[in-house]
């Protein structure tokens, strides 16, 4: 009984993140409507280097949640030509 128990809530691991990044998504979305919004009557130079930087938040909030909900280190590389 107590062993399915186990193996019936390691089946639902991936429970929580899934919470997690449904709750905080639609934060993240309403800031950068807002920031849409206000940008308006701003350059257009400076709403593209705002609208990177939250993407680039948001982007490292997920990796960060995964990489230590899982144990996991992800590692991206760079390639450039020669």
């Amino acid at each position: 009984m107590l062993l399915s128990l186990v193996v019936h809530t390691y089946s639902l691991r991936y429970w929580l993140p899934a919470a997690v990044m449904l709750g905080t998504a639609p934060a993240y979305l309403l800031s950068w409507s807002v920031w849409r919004l206000l940008s308006t009557v701003l350059p257009s130079r400076l709403y593209h280097t705002v609208d990177d930087r939250v993407y680039s938040v948001y982007q490292s909030m997920v990796l960060f949640f995964f990489e230590n909900y899982t144990g996991v280190e992800v590692r991206l590389l760079k390639f450039c030509s020669v």
